[in-house]
């Protein structure tokens, strides 16, 4: 309910073409433009990333899922969120 209430656009780095597609169509004030700079200036953006080994022992990700399922649904509904707001500003396009 906080989400819906308290902010207008919740992305992710994970579909940062999505992420910014909707921040310059629901907040145009301050995201004008945010994809083509973004993209002009990928090498500020992406300074710390790191390659690592995303494998996890079956155990491990079991424990994880059932100790972080109300994160995972969170997650899960601000994506959802996200794509249907990506929908509405891109509806005649798709």
């Amino acid at each position: 309910m906080n989400v819906e209430r308290e902010y207008a656009v919740v992305g992710s780095w994970e579909d940062t073409n999505v992420t910014l597609a909707v921040l310059e169509a629901y907040i145009p004030r301050y995201f004008t433009d945010a994809t083509k700079v973004y993209y002009t200036k990928t090498e500020n953006f992406t300074i710390n990333t790191v390659l690592h080994d995303t494998h996890l022992d079956k155990d491990v990700e079991e424990y994880l899922k059932s100790s972080f399922s109300f994160e995972i649904e969170l997650y899960l509904f601000i994506k959802q969120r996200l794509y249907k707001q990506y929908i509405a500003v891109h509806k005649n396009g798709l």
